[in-house]
C-alpha cells in the first residue's frame, strides 16, 4: 500500500504529464467546456492508471483554465 506522500507524488506526476504538447490543447479544451468524458479519454491516451483517473479529472474540473497559484504559495 502506498503512503499519502507517494500517492500525492503520483497524482502530481500524472497531472504534469498532461502538460505535454500532445495532450495539453485537448485538456485545456475539455476543461473550458467542463467535459468530463473528453478528459477521461485524454487521460487514458496519456496512460494514466485507472486508479488515478477520477482524482486527476476532479482536480482538473475544479480549477478554471486560467487559474494561477498564489505567488507566495
Amino acid at each position: 500500500m502506498k503512503t499519502l506522500n507517494e500517492r500525492i507524488a503520483d497524482v502530481s506526476f500524472y497531472l504534469q504529464s498532461l502538460t505535454r504538447p500532445e495532450f495539453f490543447s485537448q485538456v485545456q479544451d475539455a476543461v473550458e467546456r467542463k467535459d468530463k468524458n473528453s478528459l477521461i479519454r485524454v487521460c487514458k491516451n496519456a496512460k494514466i492508471p485507472a486508479v488515478y483517473l477520477r482524482t486527476v479529472v476532479s482536480i482538473l474540473l475544479s480549477v478554471g483554465p486560467n487559474q494561477k497559484w498564489p505567488s507566495d504559495f
